[in-house]
């Protein structure tokens, strides 16, 4: 196989993949942004992630050093204050763990197995 056509394949398969990744986390985001305007001042991590179709337990949140209960700050984007990101390369690296993490945050991971 080409060199060309070996990246090729693998841009599909990234693309299938991120769009995965991308509406699980549209539908997260989406789901914050609810409870936020129905003026709730906690949110139930696990609760809210495992309702959008992303299968983490009490031992993931531990792991990831995640507090089950977080505070809303209704004032700011949701991406800036819920902790998303542990959670994105979680997922990546329980789904596709042969990236380890998201391919894009490699060298730059908010979260990664090998630090802790």
């Amino acid at each position: 196989m080409s060199d060309e056509k070996s990246k090729s394949g693998l841009n599909l398969e990234l693309a299938k993949v991120h769009s995965e990744i991308n509406g699980l986390f549209g539908k997260l985001g989406a789901e914050v942004e609810k409870q936020v305007k129905q003026n709730a001042t906690e949110i139930d991590v696990l609760k809210i992630v495992n309702s959008v179709g992303i299968k983490l337990d009490e031992a993931a949140l531990l792991e990831l050093k995640i507090d089950r209960i977080i505070f809303v700050l209704p004032w700011v984007h949701w991406c800036c204050w819920f902790p998303w990101r542990p959670i994105w390369c979680w997922w990546w690296n329980k789904n596709y763990p042969w990236y380890r993490c998201c391919p894009y945050w490699w060298h730059s991971c908010h979260w990664h197995p090998t630090h802790h």
